[in-house]
C-alpha cells in the first residue's frame, strides 16, 4: 500500500461444500415489568454451540446452508429469585417445560440459500422430523427463519468509515391480535481494517437496527425489541467469514400493557467461532456456581 493511502477490503463470503462452522451463542436478557409502584425482574441466560454446514454450492456461489443446535444450557431467574437450569448434555428426564428445547438438539432447524454477499434467498424451517414446517392455518404468519443471520456485504471495496444498509421485513402482533409486517434496517460502519497474514485482513464493523418507520402500535414496538441491537462484529476477509459477532440492547416502553404500565429489556449476545468439541461457557458458570453470565469467558 502507498503511502498515505487509506487500507481498503473487500467483504466476500467464501463458501465450501461440506464446509462445517461451529459458534458458541451466550445471551443474557433481562426482563423488568413495572405496574404502577410495583416492579418484577427476570433474568434469561442462555450458552449453546452453533453448527452452520455448508450442503451444497450451485454454479453462481449459492451456498445451501443448514443450521443446527447440538448442545444448549439455560438459567432462569424468576421473579422472586427462584432458580430454574436446563443443560442438553445432563438432563434426564428432560423437564416437561425444556422438552421442545431438547428434541431440537442436534437436528437441522434452518435451512438457507445464501449468496456469497450474504443475501438471504430462501429460507425454510425445519421440524425436528426433518420436515419442512408448514403453514398454519389464516390468518397467522407462517414462521421463517431469520433473515438477518448473516450481513449483507457491500459490492465495492471499503475503507473506515464506509458505510451500507440491509433491508428485511418481520411479522409482529399488534394489540388487535392481527399480524403485521414491519420493514427493519440495519446500518453498517466500518471501524478499522487491521491487515492479517499475507493476504487477509480484520475488518471491524459496527452495526444498528431500527424498524424503517417507528409503529404506532406499542405492543408491536415492544414486540420488535430483540431486533433493535447495536454492536460490533469483525470480518475476516482471508477465510470470508465472520468470527465474532456482539449485540445489546436496553429499552423501556411505556404503557406496554396498558396505562401505568411499563416493560424494560436489557440484553446482551456475543457469537464467536470455536472448536467443534467446544463446551458452552454457562455449563462451567453453572458447575461453578456462579451467579452470572460473563459473554466474553
Amino acid at each position: 500500500m502507498a503511502w498515505g493511502q487509506e487500507e481498503s477490503a473487500t467483504l466476500r463470503y467464501r463458501f465450501e461444500a461440506g464446509q462445517i462452522q461451529h459458534y458458541e451463542v451466550a445471551i443474557e436478557t433481562t426482563v423488568t415489568t413495572k405496574v404502577e409502584n410495583s416492579a418484577q425482574e427476570s433474568k434469561n441466560q442462555s450458552s449453546s454451540i452453533k453448527a452452520l454446514k455448508v450442503v451444497a454450492i450451485d454454479t453462481n456461489g449459492v451456498a445451501t446452508i443448514e443450521s443446527m443446535v447440538t448442545r444448549v444450557v439455560l438459567k432462569s431467574t424468576l421473579p422472586g429469585g427462584a432458580v430454574v437450569q436446563f443443560d442438553s448434555a445432563q438432563a434426564d428426564p428432560t423437564p416437561l417445560q425444556f422438552r421442545p428445547v431438547a428434541e431440537s438438539i442436534g437436528k437441522v432447524s434452518s435451512r438457507l440459500k445464501v449468496s456469497p454477499m450474504g443475501q438471504v434467498l430462501e429460507a425454510v424451517s425445519i421440524n425436528p422430523d426433518g420436515t419442512p414446517e408448514a403453514a398454519p392455518p389464516p390468518p397467522a404468519p407462517k414462521r421463517t427463519p431469520r433473515h438477518d443471520v448473516l450481513m449483507n456485504l457491500p459490492e465495492s471495496p471499503v475503507t473506515r468509515g464506509s458505510t451500507w444498509k440491509q433491508s428485511y421485513p418481520v411479522i409482529r402482533y399488534g394489540a388487535d391480535n392481527q399480524p403485521k409486517e414491519v420493514q427493519m434496517v440495519r446500518v453498517f460502519k466500518v471501524l478499522d481494517i487491521v491487515p492479517q497474514g499475507p493476504t487477509g485482513k480484520f475488518v471491524t464493523i459496527g452495526h444498528s437496527t431500527e424498524p424503517a418507520e417507528p409503529p404506532t402500535d406499542p405492543e408491536i414496538a415492544s414486540r420488535l425489541a430483540p431486533y433493535l441491537v447495536a454492536g460490533e462484529l469483525v470480518f475476516d476477509t482471508g477465510r470470508g467469514l465472520v468470527p465474532s459477532f456482539m449485540s445489546q440492547m436496553n429499552r423501556e416502553y411505556a404503557e406496554a400493557s396498558g396505562p401505568g404500565t411499563s416493560l424494560g429489556i436489557s440484553t446482551f449476545s456475543l457469537e464467536q467461532m470455536v472448536l467443534p468439541n467446544a463446551e458452552p461457557g454457562l455449563a462451567r458458570f453453572l458447575e461453578k456456581a456462579s451467579p452470572a453470565l460473563d459473554p466474553a469467558n
